[in-house]
């Protein structure tokens, strides 16, 4: 997939050092229609088409429920489009202007925030090496790029403007309740985007997904994070047939040859699995499944055909 079918021309004219002194300045940029309609699509299809891991010896999707979420986190290895886009040549130039000429890929997933959840407002610059739940704060530059899958109505990303400019002088990542409604209102800026946004931020800056009680609500996003440190990133599984090139700075950007040390991100197992429809519809299907070869062949084929429609 060529860039020009990843970001829209609108978003590929946008001058790399406009994007990094805004980022420099406010701790972030955004851009309707950033992305294109093909690309979009592009992940939606794959994302489906992975699934839901559930004994699959494969890669796939999990759940979180401490957050309410829903994870794929190696879309490196599932997704031609999703590497195309982090590793393309409008994301290297950006991370160029805004670091130098060092940096790594540190994290890259699709995920969704589900309704009901009430995630606090904290800063991304720790690291997780499973000692800690919290993270190891880490004072390395950093930048997320998040971009929109769906429209964004409710439960939006909320950045405080300015915020990666004093962050670092607070010892902690996680903010308590009330305490940026109280201080810094003004400051809180909300992307209520639809579908195709991007919005690149700061590591330092405080943020959080806007709660909600709709739980009907999903917020579907793709985020993948850069950092000027090089020593550390979550392991990375890619497909090889997606590396059309391997030239030093994509080996030092993906990290070969090098240590990763960071836990994949979030830690889940079957306690962090919820009973929702999906995993419901998934188990079903399974113990019916089974039940159905107890059964004499006539109706194990109209129970097998019933499961499949």
């Amino acid at each position: 997939m060529e860039e020009k079918n990843i970001f829209t021309k609108e978003f590929q004219d946008v001058n790399c050092q406009t994007i990094s002194d805004e980022i420099k300045n406010n701790g972030f940029f955004s851009f309707e229609n950033a992305m294109t309609e093909e690309f979009i699509d592009n992940i939606t299809n794959d994302v489906k088409k992975t699934g839901l891991s559930l004994n699959t010896n494969n890669v796939g999707g999990v759940y979180y429920t401490h957050g309410n979420q829903f994870f794929l986190t190696h879309m490196l290895a599932v997704s031609k489009s999703f590497f195309n886009c982090c590793t393309g040549k409008k994301v290297l130039d950006i991370c160029t202007d805004y670091f130098g000429e060092k940096f790594r890929l540190k994290t890259f997933r699709y995920y969704e925030n589900i309704g009901g959840q009430n995630m606090q407002w904290h800063t991304d610059n720790r690291y997780y090496f499973g000692d800690t739940e919290s993270g190891t704060n880490t004072s390395s530059p950093g930048l997320i790029f998040l971009a929109y899958m769906a429209d964004v109505n409710d439960g939006e990303f909320q950045y405080v403007r300015g915020s990666h400019k004093w962050s670092l002088e607070n010892k902690f990542n996680d903010y308590p309740p009330g305490y940026i409604e109280e201080k810094y209102p003004k400051d809180i800026v909300g992307f209520k985007k639809p579908r195709g946004t991007i919005v690149v931020y700061s590591t330092y800056g405080v943020h959080r997904a806007k709660p909600t009680t709709d739980k009907n609500f999903v917020r579907k996003s793709i985020l993948f994070r850069v950092d000027k440190d090089i020593e550390f990133s979550e392991p990375i599984l890619v497909r090889t047939e997606y590396l059309k090139t391997l030239d030093e700075k994509i080996k030092l950007y993906l990290g070969f040859g090098r240590q990763t040390g960071q836990e994949t991100y979030p830690n889940t197992n079957l306690e962090t699995l919820p009973i929702n429809k999906r995993v419901f519809n998934e188990i079903s299907r399974w113990l019916l499944g089974r039940l159905a070869n107890k059964f004499p062949g006539f109706i194990r084929k109209r129970l097998r055909k019933a499961l499949k429609a």
